[in-house]
């Protein structure tokens, strides 16, 4: 286990060494949070006597520069349109947007790990599964990987601070991409000879 431990550590200081402070800090901070590290929950404490706090809190029980990542994620848990509200508002404007949406909502709003067979319950919910988004739903998921937005664990995948925070910006109506309408193809006449 040791070696484990060695190994994950000299790998992490590998990869976070060469970024800026900000970018190192929320590296580590994305880590502590996805494997909930170090949170401990005071029930005696209240928000406005309402509902318990979670206070995160480092290994050294220094909690500075954390705000309180459970508050904040249960008000946006509320604040986010439902996935039927989404064809409404048409606010994914293609498909690997609607894939990382219906990741996003798998994930329990990023903070799990989500299944292909999870997208494609997301797509049903909403009605709008068909042969064709099933049969691209491949090409769909890998686009979402070559944008950084998620990322493939063996049969499972998780959505990177990148896909939570445009997935987030799209719930708001503020995708960045152009809307692709389907287009039907029409019908050649045969040619009288």
């Amino acid at each position: 286990m040791f070696d484990k431990e060695i190994e994950a550590i000299a790998k992490c200081t590998e990869l976070v060494k060469e970024l800026d402070e900000d970018a190192k800090f929320r590296v580590i901070k994305y880590l502590i949070e996805r494997f909930g590290i170090g949170t401990t929950t005071n029930p005696a404490q209240t928000n406005n006597g309402s509902k318990p706090v979670n206070n995160p809190k480092l290994l050294n029980g220094n909690s500075d520069n954390f705000e309180d990542i459970s508050d904040t994620q249960q008000e946006d848990d509320n604040d986010y349109p439902s996935l039927k509200d989404l064809v409404v508002k048409n606010y994914p404007k293609t498909e690997p947007e609607w894939v990382l949406c219906y990741a996003f909502f798998a994930s329990k709003f990023g903070t799990d790990t989500f299944k292909r067979e999870d997208i494609i319950e997301k797509y049903k919910e909403n009605n709008r599964s068909s042969t064709s988004t099933t049969a691209n739903l491949a090409n769909n998921i890998n686009s979402c990987i070559k944008k950084d937005w998620i990322k493939s664990q063996n049969n499972t995948f998780i959505i990177k601070p990148e896909g939570i925070a445009y997935a987030k910006e799209i719930l708001k109506g503020n995708s960045t991409s152009k809307e692709v309408k389907a287009v039907k193809k029409k019908k050649e006449k045969p040619t009288a000879e």
